[in-house]
């Protein structure tokens, strides 16, 4: 019998696969971005060296990672291309396929989530739309075959990528098993059904928003103000006043218009009212008596009162719009900087965690020179006492991370035990937009506060002219039809019914209210004058929180630079310090004081890229943006 030989692995291939797993497992739980070639190496307890033989760069390795992991893709493409398959059977072996590389990869839908919220300026970003290209070029080639409606293959392409997020989204949260075996083969139906049936496409379109709804990566920070915009309670209270003084504006506009009224009276003369003429009495009217009136009345001039209560409901109509605006830009700044801040801690704590892994792999170092007499046991014990000291900062910022997300839940309207998972970076402008004359008229046109200001002192104007034209007489016109009838029983007859009809000219003129409206304009006067300070207060106030948040900006921009080299120096000192510890020629506390160099510039750099982020969201609001 003939034995089959099967392909050797070397170790080299052994020890690249170690690396590349070790990685998907990182990037899988903190994201790619955030994940360092020494944590790899330390995990995996091999030097740098060794790491960098086989990968150039971390960016070599990511790219490794990503290429192993979506070797499925092209393999999938490879089965489906064979003919004589109908488009159900095409459709339920691309989705089995993905399900059978995720039970093989249980940590690659973590991994693809966290891809898929990387910055778009990023490898990986690059590395993901190649790859969509390709699909989608491979899914056109093989749709081209079918014979489908119009939008049809584009529909398809959809649903695909909504099933096969969805696989991803149910797997990291519930596991693979979660899913029913018979899923592909029942969405292949109802997907391939759809495309030439048109009841059938209506299950799809139901199909489609809910596969998405559960393909959420993550929430960026502008999910985070869209969610707020919605369900913090004082943007919908500035919403309620807007429509409130929309409605102001038709009730002054009812005072234009001409004003009807009618009125009916019923008088039952249980004793009749009497008069006496010549010593006699005589009883006058009768026992039921009836009136009826209709009445109209039209303002014709009443010292410009009217149209200045238009104008002032107009101006309080624009004023409560900029409220509006002033809640949502104050709501987004809140929540911006919330959710950087959230960041922060979370990149806190990833610092800590990388500095406790160097410790503990220092300690692993002196262990091994302890064994060879190369170190004493108090060297040990002096590195244990570090390790000891790293682990609560690590668990100290993971409490402040997850006290910022309690907080941020709070201010979208979450429930504090619902899944929040953030998607963001602190990647954020590193410079300021334009000179400081420029951000000055942007924030005189754009921030809302002002603009209040402004209108307030337009409305003190209005005050003044509308309380003047209490010193103007008030013309109007009238008419009225009435109906009278009176009667001893049931309803008068025609001999004793009346009716009249009316018209006229009223005229009122002030001569003498005892000052009170001529106190009333003094005091509209002094108001004017209040609205005029608090405008050039709320000018200098603007210039004040623009100059502020643009200095803060240009502050943190420079720190963040500094800080980037401080970094990478940093980490070269360590590099070079560990190797000369390892031959002997450094000694225990010049590792701790490179360690530490690492962590305080690691830790200056990310409050530099935060303190951007805040500035930045900080000089939106001042700009009214």
């Amino acid at each position: 019998m003939e034995q089959k030989n099967e392909p050797r692995v070397s170790k080299g291939d052994r020890t690249r696969r170690r690396i590349l797993d070790a990685a998907l497992a990182l990037m899988a739980e903190k994201g790619p971005d955030a994940v360092s070639m020494r944590e790899i190496s330390a995990k995996l307890r091999i030097t740098k060296p060794v790491l960098y033989y086989y990968f150039r760069d971390k960016e070599a390795l990511i790219r490794a990672t990503f290429e192993e992991g979506t070797k499925h893709f092209s393999e999938s493409f490879g089965q489906i291309s064979r003919p004589g398959l109908t488009l159900e059977q095409r459709l339920e072996r691309i989705f089995s396929n993905h399900l059978d590389f995720i039970r093989r990869y249980p940590e690659m839908p973590k991994c693809a989530l966290r891809i898929m919220a990387s910055p778009s300026g990023g490898v990986l970003s690059k590395l993901s739309r190649e790859m969509k290209l390709r699909n989608r070029a491979a899914l056109g080639a093989m749709l081209e075959k079918e014979r489908l409606p119009k939008q049809g293959a584009e529909n398809i392409r959809h649903l695909i990528s909504a099933v096969i997020a969805y696989f991803m989204m149910e797997s990291k949260e519930n596991g693979v098993a979660s899913i029913p075996a018979d899923l592909p083969r029942r969405l292949a139906r109802l997907i391939g059904a759809g495309a030439r049936n048109a009841r059938a496409a209506a299950a799809l379109l139901l199909l489609l928003p809910a596969l998405h709804a559960r393909a959420g990566a993550g929430v960026s920070v502008d999910d985070a103000v869209a969610l707020a915009m919605k369900s913090n309670s004082s943007v919908s209270n500035a919403e309620r006043g807007r429509l409130i003084y929309k409605e102001k504006i038709r009730e002054y506009w009812g005072g234009v218009y001409p004003q009807l009224s009618a009125g009916a009276a019923y008088t039952r003369n249980i004793e009749k009212p009497s008069m006496f003429f010549g010593g006699n009495k005589i009883e006058i009217g009768s026992d039921n008596s009836y009136a009826a009136s209709l009445d109209l009345n039209q303002v014709l001039w009443a010292g410009g009162k009217v149209n200045t209560g238009i104008r002032m409901a107009g101006i309080y109509s624009d004023s409560s719009a900029e409220q509006l605006r002033s809640a949502r830009n104050s709501v987004k700044k809140s929540v911006t900087q919330l959710y950087y801040s959230v960041l922060l801690s979370k990149a806190m704590a990833d610092i800590q965690e990388e500095t406790l892994q160097l410790s503990r792999q220092h300690l692993e170092t002196i262990k091994a020179q302890f064994r060879q007499g190369l170190a004493s046991d108090l060297a040990v014990l002096r590195q244990e006492v570090e390790v000891s000291n790293n682990e609560p900062a690590v668990m100290q910022n993971l409490n402040y991370y997850e006290e910022g997300l309690l907080a941020l839940k709070n201010l979208l309207g979450m429930e504090p035990d619902s899944e929040l998972a953030l998607s963001g970076s602190m990647s954020c402008p590193a410079a300021p937009r334009g000179s400081l004359e420029e951000l000055y008229a942007q924030a005189m046109a754009g921030r809302p506060e002002y603009r209040l200001a402004s209108l307030q002192k337009k409305l003190a104007v209005q005050n003044v002219t509308l309380e003047r034209a209490g010193h103007y007489p008030y013309l109007s016109a009238f008419a009225t039809r009435q109906f009278q009838a009176q009667g001893d029983s049931g309803f008068p007859g025609p001999g004793s019914r009346s009716w009249s009809l009316s018209a006229g000219m009223r005229l009122s003129l002030p001569l003498f209210s005892g000052g009170a409206v001529a106190s009333r304009v003094k005091q509209a006067s002094l108001s004017l004058d209040i609205a005029d300070e608090n405008l050039k207060a709320a000018a200098r106030d603007l210039k004040i929180s623009v100059k502020k948040a643009w200095l803060d900006l240009n502050e943190a921009s420079r720190r963040e630079d500094s800080q980037a080299e401080a970094v990478e120096t940093a980490r070269k000192a360590l590099a070079a310090t560990e190797l000369r510890f390892k031959n002997g020629l450094a000694g225990q506390l010049d590792l701790s004081d490179a360690t530490l160099a690492l962590n305080k510039a690691q830790t200056l750099y990310t409050q530099a890229l935060h303190d951007v982020c805040s500035a930045d969201a900080e000089l939106d609001w001042a700009l009214g943006k």
